[in-house]
């Protein structure tokens, strides 16, 4: 009975705690959102010294839905975690990978982009999956992702395909452009700038890599992520969050 009653107390607190959250925010007015402004086109600082980008603006949209306005709080990549610990902000926005070491402390919303490793093709080639690269040359960018799951191609496809290495997405891109190479393997992010950009690509995303973007908050700010999960399905279903990552995609 006495275990009973001290769950249920902890379980209170914790419901309390996201109230609160919920509450002061609206009290305040402000949601407090920490990004490192040092990756575009999700953050950076422009020339009137203003953070813009992706994760910029969904922070406005997200606290203009929760009918409060943003503070966006600067620091570098490696003390986002620290700034929800001392309370200095409410939540993260910063092109964020959910941390499963951290999920004792932290909670994570749902993912709003997959910035994984993807397959760009020319859009009137005959290459629209990974098995139509048999045989055939492929760019990948030295030392990610995308070429460790090229070489897993490489020991599974028959006959293999030839990997071909660049150091920088605009390489791989202007070889496939040029038919250098029937396929490249590239970061959604490049992928999506170049598809914005008038690139006559077609893009499949592979199912062996997902490296979603996702906001993140204290554990005891459940009820905030709910809500903030809640206005990410509305972003998707009225097409915002698409236009929105097109516009500074480009």
């Amino acid at each position: 009975m006495l275990i009973l009653l001290l769950l249920l107390l902890i379980m209170g607190s914790h419901c309390s705690a996201s109230s609160d959250t919920l509450e002061r925010l609206r009290g305040t007015g402000v949601l407090r959102v920490a990004m490192d402004p040092s990756f575009p086109p999700f953050e950076y600082i422009d020339e009137a010294n203003t953070i813009q980008g992706v994760d910029a603006e969904l922070a406005h949209e997200i606290a203009h839905r929760l009918d409060v306005e943003a503070q966006l709080v600067t620091t570098n990549y490696d003390g986002l975690y620290d700034a929800l610990t001392v309370g200095r902000a409410d939540v993260i926005i910063s092109g964020l990978y959910p941390d499963p070491a951290r999920t004792a402390d932290f909670t994570f919303s749902k993912p709003y982009f997959n910035a994984g490793q993807v397959l760009v093709t020319l859009a009137a080639s005959a290459e629209r999956e990974v098995a139509d690269l048999a045989g055939k040359p492929l760019a990948v960018i030295f030392g990610t992702t995308g070429h460790m799951v090229a070489l897993h191609w490489e020991e599974t496809l028959t006959p293999p395909p030839t990997i071909i290495t660049y150091e920088q997405p605009a390489e791989a891109l202007a070889a496939l452009a040029d038919g250098a190479v029937a396929g490249a393997v590239l970061d959604n992010v490049s992928a999506q700038m170049a598809l914005v950009r008038g690139g006559n690509y077609q893009v499949t995303e592979l199912p062996t890599s997902v490296e979603p973007y996702v906001i993140a908050a204290r554990r005891q700010d459940a009820a905030l992520i709910k809500e903030i999960d809640n206005i990410l399905s509305e972003l998707q279903e009225e097409w915002l969050l698409k236009a929105l990552l097109e516009k500074w995609l480009q």
